[in-house]
C-alpha cells in the first residue's frame, strides 16, 4: 500500500518542476495524486496531465475565489464533458469562500458573491451527481476564527439541498472544529487533513475522535513563492509528515495510517477508484 494524496495543485507549478515533484512523492511512498482544477482552463490541464502521467488523477471544477461571475452555460458544458473522462475521479475544487477580500470584489451586474458562489457550487454538484463523482469541497470562513461562521452554514445549505453526499466526498484542507468534523461524518463525508494538522489544536482534537474510516490525507500543494527556500514549499511528499502526526494522535503506526487512509480514499472514489488502486499495488 502507498499513500493517496486526495487533493493537490501541482499542475500550477512550473512544468519543468513536475518530474522532480513526482519523484519526491514516489520516494515518500505517495502512489497516487489527485490534482484539482480551479478554473475551466486549469481543469482541462489536470485532465491532460492525468492522461500523460500514470501517478496523476484529475479533479475538475471552478474554485469559489476563481469565479469571475456566475458560471456560464459554456462553463457547465465544459465541466460536464470533462467529468465524463475516466481519468477524472472527483469534482473539485468547488465550494464556498467567505473571506472578506473575496466577497468585497466588484461583482458583474451588482450580484452578490454569496449568491454567485452558492449557485456555482450547486451547479457543479449537479455535474458530480450526473457522473457519479464524489465532491471534494472547499469551505473557508471570513477569518481564522472558526466561530465566525457564515461560510459553513451556506455550504451546508447547498450540500444538503443538492444531496451532495449521494456519491460521497470530503471537506478538503479541513480547518474547522470538532463539531463540524462530526457533522461531516454524520452527513456521509470524509474529512481531509493536511499540514495544518501539525499545528492546530482543534484539528488534532477532531482527528483524535473521528472514525478512522472517515479520514483521508492531502497536501494541497499550491505553489508558495512567498517561501524563499523552494524545498520548503508544500508538496505531496509532505503526506508522510501529516501521517506521522495522525499516527501519534491515534496511537497507530505510520504504516497503519497509510493503509487505512488510502483504503478510505479508494472507498470515496467509488466507481472511479480502479486506476488509483492499480497505482497503489504497483
Amino acid at each position: 500500500m502507498k499513500f493517496i494524496d486526495v487533493h493537490a495543485h501541482i499542475q500550477q507549478h512550473d512544468s519543468a518542476e513536475l518530474g522532480g515533484i513526482l519523484q519526491r512523492a514516489a520516494e515518500a511512498s505517495v502512489g497516487a495524486i489527485v490534482i484539482a482544477g480551479v478554473t475551466v482552463v486549469d481543469s482541462r490541464r489536470c485532465v491532460e496531465l492525468a492522461s500523460q502521467y500514470p501517478q496523476l488523477l484529475a479533479g475538475v471544477g471552478v474554485h469559489p475565489t476563481d469565479l469571475t461571475g456566475p458560471l456560464t452555460a459554456a462553463d457547465v458544458a465544459s465541466l460536464d464533458e470533462m467529468a465524463a473522462d475516466r481519468n477524472v475521479v472527483v469534482m473539485s475544487e468547488v465550494g464556498i469562500d467567505h473571506q472578506q477580500h473575496v466577497l468585497e470584489r466588484p461583482t458583474p451586474g451588482g450580484a452578490s458573491w454569496v449568491d454567485i458562489q452558492a449557485e456555482a457550487f450547486q451547479a457543479q454538484i449537479g455535474i458530480a451527481r450526473k457522473h457519479g463523482l464524489p465532491v471534494v469541497f472547499h469551505v473557508r470562513e471570513p477569518g481564522d476564527d472558526p466561530e465566525a461562521n457564515s461560510a459553513w452554514p451556506a455550504a451546508w445549505q447547498v450540500l444538503r439541498e443538492s444531496n451532495a453526499a449521494e456519491h460521497g466526498g470530503a471537506a478538503h484542507y479541513f480547518q474547522g472544529d470538532v463539531t463540524t468534523a462530526k457533522a461531516l461524518v454524520d452527513e456521509g463525508f470524509m474529512v481531509s487533513f493536511a499540514r495544518p494538522l501539525l499545528r492546530l489544536r482543534r484539528l488534532q482534537e477532531a482527528a483524535a475522535i473521528l472514525p478512522m474510516d472517515r479520514i483521508v490525507l492531502e497536501s494541497d500543494s499550491y505553489p508558495q513563492p512567498f517561501k524563499k527556500d523552494r524545498m520548503k514549499w508544500t508538496e505531496p511528499w509532505h503526506l508522510s509528515e501529516v501521517a506521522s502526526k495522525l499516527a501519534e494522535i491515534r496511537g497507530m503506526t505510520v504504516q497503519d495510517v497509510m493503509e487505512r487512509t488510502s483504503e478510505n480514499a479508494l472507498t470515496m472514489l467509488g466507481d472511479r477508484s480502479d486506476a488509483a488502486r492499480k497505482l497503489l499495488e504497483n
